[in-house]
């Protein structure tokens, strides 16, 4: 290939994958020479034939990329993942892929040996080599079945090559035998999968003889082959296969849910899961599944309902499956992504009620170990946060709850608001509606007792006057809450809140109400401050500076233990800086894009009470916590 060739070749590359960054002098070309190749299109060439540019592309790769490497295969793969990484546009056609691929169906190269090469050497990261032979295998006209087997083997779980060598079987059904029988020969963990694989695609191939052939392989006694022959038959495609047939299937699979052994268990509860997903007539797998104890079948039914690969949010029996899981027991925390992204697709669809009596079962059984709503179910809580009126009926339901995990929970959801910064929370009309005198009193005393934020329980409280007929069943009991105990606490949010509804100047029941609160902390505050303040236990200018460097190191060495093993530590490395204003990342040796760096604190008000008297804070809060609602109507 002459030089101008190769420049095309670059050209093309260029031209479909980073067009925008194209200068002729720097490839060295010149107008003249894209005669018959390109036209300029608003000063960037572009090939007339995208076909001819794409072969021109591959061969860039395969002459600059590729063959420079063969005899360093780990370089060439890493190579080829940056080629990949920064092709733009392009990234669709998958070019370095296709180069290699062609590379190997003419004979230059073995795909499978290269990989192994690099993963020999000690220079390969299993991760990019495995990512490549992954896009190139399917593209093969031949495999070297042992040298693939081998390469699976090294390369583990990051390889993604069962997947891949399951598409490859479908277009070359002979192999599949060959595939199934090296992974029997060679039995190994990291096999298992393309066990599992080479079953299924066979059943899609040749249904008969291979359904006998997993039911034959569930009875086997080594795991490694009766598990992934297990799991085959939830990664079947039902849809076509005899009634009979999927009975069969069924009747293993309960069979193995009631297994002594976990692996077992866990391995049939997840192919029951996927063979409804082309059999939804037997959804009742998915009941008994549900009933299981032992296993983390929320996350389990959860995530696959949620994320699966077939949509069964159509089928009529779709939201029962996830009404059984609300009273589940003993579940991991942590285990409701799946849950919390159908919960809050249903809100937002108009399901509210079905939604918040989920919310309300799940509460009720895992009272006792009070989990956090932000915290299992982020997606939803951000829609309940949007919708005030479930948000206050929620915190009203909570914090007059007999059950201190109640309160908790509700704790949990306030604490959260207030680190998200977020105004103006209120109860419910319609819940404050429902209660009675007795139940006004103990839900104002459940608030003074579990909400801290000043913001929080000034406006909480306030709320309460917009039940009906607030003049007469709230007003006193506010007045009271107010300025005996928030304006106490917090005298600088109440008189903020309150002073600017004073300021409106209207002269309804509300304002006059703001008014004689003022007026009855003026009355307790306006004297206090004509008393003189005790220097002796002011702090000296020393010991301030030296509290402020002793509390600075506790907090530096508080964040250093809270992210030694967190994922930002294991992939990067962190230089301390005295001072600056952006970071950036380096990758591949590149300097990215800088960030500015930004100072972020959070501070709370401190309640009066607990610095002036905090045993009688703590035992007034106790006895609020404690009390119950026939307790406050004596």
């Amino acid at each position: 290939m002459d030089d101008k060739e190769a420049k095309l070749d670059q050209l093309a590359w260029l031209c479909l994958t980073k067009p925008e960054s194209i200068k002729l002098d720097d490839i060295g070309l010149t107008p003249e020479d894209l005669v018959n190749e390109c036209q300029m299109i608003d000063g960037t060439p572009s090939f007339v034939d995208p076909e001819k540019a794409r072969a021109r592309a591959v061969g860039y790769l395969q002459a600059a990329v590729i063959e420079p490497k063969l005899q360093a295969p780990a370089e060439m793969f890493d190579g080829l993942l940056r080629c990949q990484t920064a092709s733009g546009a392009g990234r669709g056609d998958n070019l370095p892929a296709v180069a290699l691929a062609e590379l190997h169906n003419n004979g230059s190269v073995d795909v499978a040996q290269l990989g192994i090469d690099a993963f020999g050497g000690g220079d390969g990261h299993p991760y990019r080599i495995g990512r490549l032979v992954a896009d190139v295998i399917p593209l093969l006209d031949a495999l070297d079945i042992p040298n693939v087997l081998i390469l699976v083997r090294l390369l583990e779980a990051k390889g993604f090559l069962a997947p891949a060598i399951g598409n490859w079987m479908k277009s070359h059904p002979a192999e599949i035998e060959h595939v199934f029988e090296g992974c029997l020969a060679a039995l190994h963990l990291t096999l298992v999968p393309l066990l599992r694989t080479s079953l299924t695609v066979g059943v899609q191939n040749d249904k008969e003889p291979w359904l006998a052939r997993v039911h034959t392989l569930v009875s086997a006694p080594d795991p490694l082959v009766a598990l992934p022959a297990l799991e085959a038959l939830g990664f079947i495609d039902w849809s076509d296969i005899d009634a009979a047939e999927i009975d069969r299937a069924v009747e293993v699979i309960r069979e193995k849910l009631q297994a002594g052994d976990e692996a077992v268990r866990n391995t049939a509860a997840r192919a029951g899961l996927y063979l409804v997903d082309t059999a939804p007539d037997r959804h009742a797998l998915i009941d008994e599944i549900a009933a299981l104890e032992g296993l983390d079948v929320v996350q389990m039914i959860g995530d696959h309902l949620a994320y699966g690969a077939n949509e069964p949010r159509a089928q009529p029996w779709y939201l029962d499956k996830i009404d059984l899981l609300a009273a589940k027991t003993g579940q991991e925390s942590g285990a409701g992504h799946g849950i919390d992204h159908i919960l809050a697709q249903e809100y937002t669809s108009g399901n509210k009620s079905r939604v918040l009596a989920w919310v309300e079962t799940w509460a009720r059984t895992n009272a006792e170990r009070a989990p956090s709503v932000p915290g299992e179910f982020p997606q939803l809580f951000a829609q309940i946060v949007s919708d005030g009126e479930a948000l206050g009926a929620l915190l009203v339901a909570w914090l007059i709850a007999d059950a201190i995990g109640y309160q908790r929970m509700a704790r949990k959801i306030l604490d959260e608001l207030s680190l998200r910064e977020v105004r103006g929370t209120a109860f419910s009309v319609s819940a404050l509606d429902a209660l009675s005198a007795a139940g006004l009193l103990h839900l104002a005393r459940r608030t003074l007792a579990n909400v801290v934020c000043d913001h929080q329980r000034v406006s909480l409280v306030w709320s309460m006057i917009r039940t009906h007929d607030a003049e007469t069943r709230v007003f006193t009991l506010v007045f009271e809450v107010m300025a005996r105990f928030i304006g106490y606490d917090y005298p600088v949010a109440t008189r903020e809140h309150l002073e600017l509804l004073v300021a409106t100047g209207a002269g309804d029941a509300q304002t006059r109400l703001a008014q004689q609160i003022l007026e009855a902390m003026r009355a307790y505050y306006d004297p206090l401050k004509g008393l003189p303040v005790v220097e002796e236990l002011r702090p000296s200018s020393e010991q301030e500076i030296r509290f402020e460097k002793e509390r600075g190191r506790l907090m530096n060495e508080a964040l250093e233990e809270a992210s030694k093993h967190s994922f930002f530590r294991e992939v990067a490395t962190s230089i301390p800086l005295k001072a600056g204003r952006s970071m950036f990342l380096m990758r591949d040796g590149e300097v990215g894009e800088t960030t500015p760096m930004m100072s972020a604190s959070h501070s709370v008000a401190v309640p009066r009470s607990e610095a002036i008297d905090k045993v009688g804070s703590d035992m007034q809060r106790r006895r609020f916590i404690l009390g119950k609602l026939e307790d406050d109507r004596a």
